[in-house]
């Protein structure tokens, strides 16, 4: 498999061992993961060590370690944000209460006929809010 490219490469240096994760691909043009471990011993030579993972198999290898990576204790398990704050990151004023003046204003942008999806990025916040407030006043 000479003449592989590199697609991307990551480097992680931990002590005497580094290691390299690569996506690659072949000159036939099958997408790879490459595993390295280079490790220097005390005589100042390298021992590596290689793993490769082909496209047909990365799903069911990503699988197994989101499995067996909890049954280590240093292992931190990635934060996932909630359906609520990723909405709040998108809309500002999301799940924010409505006041008096976004109603009038709501009222009369709905009036003018904007759309729902163009009143959304008007008040920072989703649509569905938006249609939802609009039944709310009774403008429908």
């Amino acid at each position: 498999m000479t003449d592989d490219k590199g697609i991307a490469s990551i480097k992680v240096a931990a002590g005497k061992r580094t290691y390299f994760i690569d996506a690659k691909k072949t000159k036939e043009g099958a997408t790879y993961l490459k595993l390295s471990e280079s490790k220097r011993l005390d005589n100042g030579e390298y021992e590596r060590h290689q793993i490769m993972i082909f496209e047909e198999d990365i799903n069911n290898i990503v699988e197994a370690l989101r499995k067996i990576l909890p049954h280590f204790k240093t292992y931190k398990k990635p934060e996932t944000k909630s359906k609520m704050e990723q909405i709040k990151e998108k809309f500002s004023n999301a799940y924010k209460p409505w006041t008096e003046e976004d109603d009038l204003k709501l009222t009369e942008l709905f009036c003018e006929g904007k759309k729902a999806k163009e009143l959304s990025e008007i008040f920072q916040r989703n649509v569905g809010a938006i249609n939802s407030r609009i039944e709310k006043l009774e403008l429908k």
